[in-house]
């Protein structure tokens, strides 16, 4: 994958590895970088990295970003969580629920809205 000149967007971008990613890509040449989080205001922008509200868990939030985001040829699926409860031991199964719908169904939910902007911007991987 081509990284300089390219137009990411990364999930999860506020904090941790995300915001690593953010970084890595912009010293490698990205062009542009849409930094994707639940709060946004936690994003720094500055003309070149533009902050996305965006939960993967939220279907009409996903296509609202790949309705906004129609430039991207990379995308980074990094939002997750973990809740680090054993799955037999936990007093229910919130904790799981949550996990799967982030880290399975939401990143499941970018790749499908984001396939087709992928294929059109000559971007993603097979």
């Amino acid at each position: 994958m081509k990284i300089q000149g390219s137009t990411a967007l990364v999930t999860g971008a506020n904090r941790g590895l995300g915001r690593a990613f953010v970084g890595a890509l912009r010293a490698a040449g990205c062009a542009k970088i849409y930094a994707a989080a639940r709060r946004p205001a936690d994003v720094v922008e500055d003309g070149f990295i533009a902050p996305v509200r965006l939960d993967i868990t939220q279907a009409d939030e996903v296509a609202a970003a790949a309705a906004r985001c129609t430039d991207v040829n990379l995308l980074i699926n990094n939002a997750g969580v973990a809740r680090f409860r054993p799955a037999l031991g936990a007093p229910s199964i919130d904790d799981a629920r949550v996990e799967m719908e982030t880290n399975y169904f939401g990143t499941l939910a970018m790749c499908r809205a984001f396939a087709p902007v992928l294929k059109r911007n000559g971007g993603g991987a097979s």
